[in-house]
């Protein structure tokens, strides 16, 4: 979501930019946006075979599940060495492909990894955006330590999306000057996440969902995992729905029975719970638009562009406080972990007076306006123009455009 919305920015500013990503062809709705726009999406298809040796999907840093790999995809630290090798092997030669018909002036990355690695071969300038899933990727995988380490080394810069990011790249890579790594947030898409009227019965209809009391909404957007608290959050329902009875709506890529033990399942608590698989954007808005609440139960999150989205509708978000989301969220922070605080700080959120709702869900769209990618890449671009050579200093101290 990142790149994409740097994409649509720098190009609505007449700078020509495309986008470079690998995906498994899987027959999602973003399928057809994707494939038929040649001119801004440059695609490494999946399933790759050469020679004998075959990759089925692209590898994914840690286990969580990818809406464009499918369920199916293995990490990185499951492949052989020779499937490791064939990888790059496929990225250069991909890659090579790209730069050779673009000629671009400045790469970014998405996450200290393979990408940026790759550029680094190839001699161009690059900078990189630290998201948190590749830390976590670097402490789950220790072969894929040393090509982190030079992407991070010889980057230009390091866009880190919060404090807590910076800190974390700061202190795990080794020999990276403090002062390389800046924190730039995310923003989002306040084109689909705004505030609007929506159809209740027609939009849940449309996802399978009828003849349900009208109960208050509380979504979830994100992966079915360990690492997004899914299991936190299924525990504390037993809690809210005998509080306050509510839907809980969760979107998201990823199986519980996958994800997590018989065992674990055994503690769930389903009532009143929707499973509606990847959404596009536009019905997670219109969710947004629906609920009381929405909830980021995370163990760890770089910044919780979930938490944001769900604000840009005007919903409050109770999250954990996991490292990136309280710089912003408004609503409620609980630990990370405890069932108990989680479905208190929703069942107080679901119980409030309608000014005071009105209130909250006002203070939190006013919040998430502050990151729209039309103020944030102001900052980008001033990046940018230092590594091409055509930066100026204005009488701040700040570079900007010559």
């Amino acid at each position: 979501m990142v790149a994409e919305g740097v994409l649509e920015e720098l190009r609505q500013r007449g700078h020509p930019a495309m986008l470079f990503f690998p995906d498994a062809q899987l027959d999602t709705p973003e399928k057809h946006h994707y494939y038929s726009q040649p001119d801004l999406y440059r695609i490494w298809r999946f399933p790759v075979e050469r020679e004998g040796r075959v990759l089925p999907t692209f590898p994914l840093m840690i286990p969580d599940p990818n809406p464009r790999s499918g369920l199916e995809a293995r990490t990185f630290r499951d492949l052989s060495d020779e499937l490791l090798e064939f990888y790059f092997q496929e990225g250069r030669r991909e890659l090579q492909q790209v730069i050779d018909s673009f000629h671009p002036d400045v790469v970014e990355c998405q996450h200290i990894w393979t990408m940026p690695y790759l550029i680094s071969e190839l001699g161009l300038p690059y900078v990189v955006t630290a998201h948190h899933s590749d830390q976590m990727g670097y402490e789950y995988d220790r072969r894929m330590q040393p090509y982190a380490n030079v992407a991070a080394a010889r980057a230009r810069w390091i866009f880190a999306v919060s404090e807590f990011s910076q800190r974390e790249v700061r202190d795990l890579y080794p020999g990276i000057q403090p002062e390389k790594v800046v924190v730039l947030e995310n923003g989002y898409n306040q084109r689909v996440f705004r505030r609007r009227r929506v159809n209740r019965a027609h939009t849940l209809r449309a996802l399978g969902i009828e003849d349900v009391p009208r109960l208050p909404i509380i979504t979830f957007s994100g992966k079915i995992s360990y690492t997004k608290g899914v299991d936190i959050l299924l525990k504390a329902n037993r809690l809210v729905q005998g509080g306050r009875r509510a839907l809980l709506l969760i979107a998201g890529t990823g199986d519980l029975e996958r994800e997590f033990s018989a065992e674990e399942r055994g503690e769930f608590h389903l009532e009143n719970v929707w499973f509606l698989g990847h959404q596009p954007q536009s019905v997670v808005a219109q969710l947004h638009n629906l609920a009381t609440v929405s909830v980021l139960p995370s163990r760890s999150e770089g910044f919780g562009l979930a938490a944001l989205e769900a604000m840009g509708c005007a919903t409050p978000v109770v999250s954990t406080r996991c490292g990136g989301p309280e710089m912003y969220v408004v609503g409620a922070t609980v630990p990370v972990g405890s069932v108990e605080e989680l479905a208190a700080a929703l069942l107080e959120l679901l119980s409030l007076e309608a000014g005071a709702a009105q209130e909250l869900r006002q203070a939190a769209l006013e919040r998430a306006q502050r990151y729209s990618w039309e103020r944030l890449i102001e900052r980008r671009l001033r990046y940018y123009r230092q590594m091409v050579g055509h930066a100026t200093t204005d009488s701040s101290g700040e570079t900007d455009s010559s």
